[in-house]
């Protein structure tokens, strides 16, 4: 009776230690930092690569089916730029510079959820710009003046920018990502 205890908690263990384990790798190999700030992460989803596997599984846990490589390049945050955790109680400046070349898409998730009050994204097609060109977007629950995203959830975000990779201007590694600045909270 003794041995068949030890096995199955063997098992157990085994099982356990193994989905944890998968997990770790998911977040860890399957993205790579990007952007000058360094809180931003890459989604490495280039098929032959090591961590092709491991980011598909990012999407596919989320519910999501991952896009086309040679279509978008997929970019996630969940810090400020001071290194706090994004949270939906606070108000956050987004802003960017030379994102002009390529079609992209900035918003605040999970987005599964059904709020329906929520405007959880914003397109390079339906921004307002300003004077010189530059990008500034407003992440609050309550509305604010110009571009704003509103998050669906309570609790900690995730930012996701998704860029079109079919004009080849730029190379990702030369994408100038958003900043995030929290304005209070």
């Amino acid at each position: 009776m003794a041995r068949v205890s030890v096995k199955i908690f063997s098992v157990l263990c085994g099982v356990v230690g193994g989905w944890a384990s998968a997990l770790a790798f998911i977040d860890s190999v399957g993205s790579t930092p990007a952007g000058t700030a360094g809180t931003w992460r890459m989604w490495d989803l280039a098929a032959g690569t090591s961590s092709n596997p491991y980011a598909r599984a990012h999407f596919l846990m989320e519910g999501r089916v991952p896009p086309a490589q040679s279509l978008f390049q997929v970019y996630t945050n969940t810090l400020d730029d001071d290194g706090s955790t994004l949270l939906s109680g606070c108000v956050y400046k987004l802003s960017a510079k030379d994102l002009a070349a390529r079609w992209w898409s900035l918003s605040v998730g999970p987005l599964n959820n059904e709020d329906s009050d929520s405007s959880a994204a914003v397109t390079s097609d339906e921004v307002v710009r300003d004077a010189d060109g530059n990008l500034n977007v407003a992440m609050a629950r309550y509305p604010v003046s110009g571009n704003w995203i509103r998050p669906a959830v309570e609790g900690t975000l995730t930012l996701q920018f998704v860029v079109s990779n079919t004009d080849g201007t730029q190379e990702p590694e030369d994408l100038k990502l958003p900043s995030v600045k929290r304005v209070s909270c």
